[in-house]
């Protein structure tokens, strides 16, 4: 489904040969010295003193898809990415490291490119910010732009969600020639493109399983778009929280015929992030086997399910990261692990500036669900530790304190886990951005 698309210049395209190569030095720079890995640095100085590269490299590659929303991009871009991996005449480009602000993907587009500036990709599959797709979405002129939903995410940095939905549309509304897939059990994202022209289709889900979302509105099927939409059925969590399930629908014409596939990504609500990367595959004219392939060889993206194993000594743990970021993820995570026995629990909550400066979110968020399962114990950790454990406190009816504890510091509160753990046993993380982003890292190195 490439569309045509504007290429660059001469004249810039031997303009960007100099900064590629500053960009390439700096972030070789950052790693060396330990500073960062080049995520952003360098998009953020190229974006500011040579602000056509963006532009430049971009229009380089022939079909690009944003994904966007508040929870799910990660999960959604990497499913899309090693779908379309499976055709070998493919080259795909991804902003990975989940820098989804302007000067992130603009990194990655510098990463990428050679050193005379030039991208030789087939398509790039780019997680877009809300309040950055609105800036971007004329250069990068997609093909495709996915709208996972629409959830209360930061109100200190976005303002209430009226705020979101309203970036979204503008950019949306810039990009005509695009095609909207959206989220159609969310009533936010549902009426994004209704007074646009752009070509929409719907995902959606049984309704007894979507009205446990926390939308905002009423919840209904989209019956009056049957011909648009690829709709879940017999979804299941399996006991090691993979998930099956199967899809019907037609997009454009083309039929999803017996179509079932089983996930890495735990929990129904990332069914939603694959009906979405299949909609997507099938617009990009994938056969159904390659699709299917796709999602069979799919790993969790960092932090979204994934599992970390510290050894010491004859010991092993399992740590599975789930990210928690606004009320939506922390309740429906917490619904995911209630049915686990014995349940050993990190929460780990910073409050910087990817995280959100503003934690009352703790208190929209169901942690009375904890109080209904098995736990045997929680330790709070990271800046807001003492915020979570007095959020517990008002949760706890039934279970006492006594099982819960703050620690402060993430190292001791990944030894302190480790140390009150058995060999084979799984702790359960959920943590803020920022804390995922350094959990990981301090896992990373005890594996070493």
């Amino acid at each position: 489904m490439p569309q045509s698309r504007s290429k660059s210049t001469r004249l810039g395209q031997l303009a960007l040969a100099p900064i590629v190569l500053f960009a390439k030095l700096l972030t070789g720079l950052l790693k060396a010295t330990g500073r960062g890995s080049g995520t952003a640095l360098p998009g953020l100085l190229v974006s500011k003193y040579a602000p056509f590269a963006f532009d430049q490299l971009v229009s380089q590659i022939p079909t690009v898809i944003a994904v966007t929303g508040t929870n799910g991009k990660t999960t959604t871009q990497t499913m899309l990415s090693v779908i379309l991996g499976q055709s070998p005449q493919l080259r795909v480009l991804q902003n990975k490291a989940g820098a989804n602000l302007k000067q992130g993907i603009l990194s990655e587009l510098l990463k990428q490119a050679n050193l005379w500036g030039s991208l030789d990709f087939t398509h790039a599959v780019l997680e877009v910010e809300e309040a950055t797709l609105p800036r971007i979405a004329k250069a990068m002129d997609p093909a495709v732009i996915a709208v996972t939903n629409l959830y209360r995410d930061q109100l200190d940095a976005y303002g209430e969600i009226d705020v979101t939905e309203r970036y979204i549309h503008n950019g949306i509304a810039q990009c005509p020639r695009a095609v909207a897939v959206l989220n159609g059990d969310d009533p936010r994202t549902a009426r994004l493109t209704k007074p646009l022209q752009n070509e929409t289709y719907y995902v959606s889900l049984p309704l007894e399983y979507a009205r446990f979302l926390p939308y905002e509105g009423d919840t209904s099927a989209i019956d009056s778009e049957p011909d648009r939409t690829l709709r879940a059925s017999q979804i299941h969590i399996n006991d090691d929280l993979t998930t099956t399930f199967t899809a019907q629908g037609a997009i454009r014409n083309s039929p999803l015929n017996q179509f079932s596939a089983q996930i890495a990504s735990p929990g129904f609500f990332h069914v939603y992030n694959a009906l979405t990367a299949v909609t997507i595959a099938k617009l990009l004219n994938v056969e159904d086997a390659a699709i299917q392939q796709g999602l069979a060889q799919f790993e969790p993206a960092f932090g979204r399910g994934e599992r970390v194993i510290k050894q010491k000594g004859s010991k092993s743990v399992t740590y599975r990261l789930l990210l928690v970021k606004n009320p939506a993820s922390f309740t429906l995570n917490l619904n995911l692990l209630k049915g686990v026995p014995s349940q050993k629990l990190i929460l780990a909550i910073n409050d910087n500036t990817a995280d959100g400066k503003d934690v009352s979110w703790l208190w929209d968020s169901e942690l009375e669900v904890l109080d209904e399962a098995d736990v045997d114990w929680i330790v709070c950790t990271g800046v807001r530790a003492q915020d979570m454990r007095l959020r517990l406190k008002y949760a706890f009816r039934r279970h006492g304190m006594h099982q819960v504890s703050a620690v402060e510091n993430m190292d001791d509160a990944i030894e302190k886990a480790f140390d009150r753990s058995a060999d084979g046993d799984t702790i359960f993380v959920l943590p803020t951005y920022t804390a995922m982003l350094y959990i990981r890292k301090r896992l990373g190195r005890l594996l070493e």
